[in-house]
């Protein structure tokens, strides 16, 4: 429900020319490994079953460091965990940490680091 409702809300925003969403970390790293289109913003939810958005990150920043340009990523959760503060801060992919639902307003302020 989260992903449906972040997408309405990304597209309402005309920011981007396309969003794709994706069932889960490993959808996401297959679009990438496969040469898909890299993205150039990842809304990471940091629960998102079988791993989380820091083991995500733990896997693929390798692979995710080499696509041109390096998409910005921002965290998404549902609370703002002073812990996962903290370990966010240790990625230097993450960019931001944002708490959902995704408005229209957050959104905007995520689009703003891709200038």
């Amino acid at each position: 429900m989260d992903r449906k409702f972040a997408k309405r809300s990304i597209g309402k925003l005309h920011l981007f020319e396309t969003v794709e969403l994706f069932e889960g970390p490993a959808a996401a790293m297959q679009h990438i490994e496969e040469g898909g289109r890299p993205p150039e913003l990842i809304f990471l939810d940091i629960n998102m079953p079988p791993v989380t958005g820091f083991e995500f990150l733990e896997k693929c920043s390798a692979q995710i460091e080499r696509l041109d340009p390096v998409p910005v990523i921002v965290i998404v959760s549902t609370t703002v965990n002073p812990a996962d503060l903290e370990r966010a801060a240790r990625f230097p992919l993450i960019r931001k940490f944002l708490t959902k639902p995704l408005s229209a307003d957050r959104v905007a302020e995520a689009a703003a680091l891709l200038e």
